[in-house]
């Protein structure tokens, strides 16, 4: 077991909040969370590294105990990560991102490919691409659509009345979450609402990251990607893409073609599927993801 403690990088529009489990070692492993999501949910799958391994869990700006600086494209989470490999005097880490802290760290590995050792997305490349172009008119609408998110963000914010209902949120949406990582989750996830109550800590102007980078750019960064790279899916991922997301239908051989046409994009890349899991891999087989990894790890 880790045990870690809490650290602060400056940034010129506000400090950077990280968890960090030892001050040395031969090998330093950073773990990005995803979107709405904070540091603490990364615990779980650091948990059985090696003991040895220095391991930073930052908080993404705009989430858990990170700024919250009201501007949040992908440029500047991608120069977050710069600093915390500068400040913390970081040489060659292994990088492992989940969703948003996928994309993050794909961009950073593809700018300095040969400063990172090994990369590890979970979920981390986004949709599938469309099956015919988007015309014009679906264009415009997603930005609306994109706009409407930005403009009403408060309304993502709405009160609980305690933890119990936070943690029953939590779990309506992780059905396969269990009720002890929930509990974890929420006491660090959570912070007095201004109307009484509780909110998650996470700012909903983060939204707009999504509308400041396009799947064509992901696609060609990550050509220069050469580090030995796992790419961890649920074999459940296509509903998170499905449920609500977007306005048109995605057909399981797409998806899965996607997949394959995109791993092999990377120089070195190679595809985990997680059994019984979605996009939330590590909330709902945490102690599979953790096997995987740590394998692809020791061939490291």
């Amino acid at each position: 077991m880790h045990s870690y403690k809490r650290i602060s990088v400056s940034r010129p529009d506000g400090d950077l909040s990280l968890l960090v489990s030892g001050d040395h070692g031969d090998r330093t492993v950073i773990l990005l969370h995803g979107m709405r999501d904070h540091a603490h949910s990364m615990v779980e799958l650091a948990r059985h590294f090696d003991p040895a391994c220095r391991i930073i869990l930052p908080d993404l700006r705009g989430h858990g105990e990170s700024c919250s600086s009201g501007g949040y494209s992908m440029i500047q989470f991608v120069a977050d990560v710069r600093s915390i490999v500068t400040e913390c005097n970081v040489t060659k880490p292994i990088l492992i991102g989940h969703s948003l802290g996928g994309h993050v760290l794909s961009r950073y590995t593809a700018c300095y490919p040969d400063e990172v050792d090994a990369l590890v997305l979970l979920d981390g490349m986004g949709p599938p691409s469309e099956q015919e172009p988007a015309d014009a008119i679906q264009v415009r609408d997603r930005w609306r659509v994109g706009l409407n998110e930005v403009v009403g963000q408060f309304n993502w914010l709405k009160p609980m009345a305690d933890e119990h209902e936070a943690q029953r949120r939590l779990c309506r949406n992780n059905p396969r979450l269990s009720s002890e990582m929930a509990r974890n989750l929420v006491a660090e996830g959570v912070k007095p609402h201004p109307d009484g109550g509780l909110r998650w800590k996470w700012d909903p102007a983060v939204n707009m990251v999504w509308q400041t980078f396009s799947h064509e750019e992901s696609e060609t960064l990550m050509q220069f990607i050469t580090c030995p790279t796992l790419i961890v899916t649920g074999d459940d991922g296509l509903s998170y893409w499905t449920n609500g997301r977007f306005d048109r239908e995605i057909s399981e051989d797409w998806y899965q073609s996607e997949l394959k046409r995109r791993v092999q994009l990377f120089g070195n890349a190679r595809s985990v599927v997680i059994t019984g899991a979605g996009h939330m891999l590590h909330y709902d087989q945490p102690d599979e993801v953790n096997r995987v990894v740590r394998e692809f790890l020791k061939k490291r």
